[in-house]
């Protein structure tokens, strides 16, 4: 996937219940993310039979949603300063772009039939890693319980095929074709002739769903 698209940037939420007693130190709970891997504005110069071409402005926003249950185990009890702690998640990720074809400056020229084109896809999947709470007061003189943590964890994820836009080479008109991905084309309108053409705006992919993944955050305790 690294080579065909740019990493993804998200922001995470959720919430775990941590279990009482022997079981202090599991937790269960849900989480959920959206992010973006790209968002970019591309003239693109589209050519036609009778040796016309048009200019048009062509955007690319490509996102991520996820939503998972998630299992966490700390190493250590609450009363350290330093929590490690293993994870394992398992939900649904989606893969979410849209291709918005603008119009021509000249008023005869071709226009899309369709402006914006939705590709939308998704597939569970699965996710193990670790990381670290730090308490903050570790870093001062006067070292305490506190309700909030820094939050620091690495995970990798696996999941089924995916299919996703390129936008990590993206080019005018896309002129290259790529063996290893299919042609996303869009129907456009010659306005003095009305004949339809077709032309590819993005290559398609399809890889199994493959992320490393790192983070940083915080989280705070609700409860005692």
């Amino acid at each position: 996937m690294s080579k065909n698209i740019q990493p993804a940037h998200s922001l995470q939420t959720g919430i775990l219940y941590q279990f009482p007693g022997q079981l202090h130190r599991l937790s269960a709970g849900l989480e959920f993310g959206i992010g973006i891997y790209a968002h970019e504005r591309i003239d693109q110069t589209f050519q036609f039979d009778n040796n016309t071409s048009t200019v048009l402005p062509v955007d690319y926003s490509s996102n991520v949603f996820n939503a998972n249950l998630q299992a966490r185990f700390n190493l250590l009890s609450d009363k350290n300063f330093i929590i490690p702690y293993i994870n394992a998640k398992g939900g649904l990720y989606n893969f979410y772009s849209s291709i918005y074809i603008g119009d021509p400056e000249d008023d005869g020229g071709c226009h899309a039939l369709e402006q914006e084109n939705i590709m939308n896809d998704k597939t569970m999947y699965w996710s193990a890693g670790g990381g670290l709470q730090i308490n903050p007061t570790i870093f001062s003189k006067n070292k305490r319980i506190t309700k909030v943590m820094i939050d620091i964890s690495a995970n990798t994820i696996r999941g089924g095929e995916i299919n996703y836009i390129n936008t990590k080479q993206l080019m005018d008109a896309q002129s290259m074709n790529d063996p290893d991905g299919k042609p996303l084309e869009v129907k456009f309108i010659n306005v003095s002739t009305q004949a339809i053409h077709e032309h590819t705006v993005a290559q398609v992919y399809t890889s199994p769903l493959r992320i490393l993944e790192f983070r940083a955050g915080i989280t705070l305790s609700l409860g005692d």
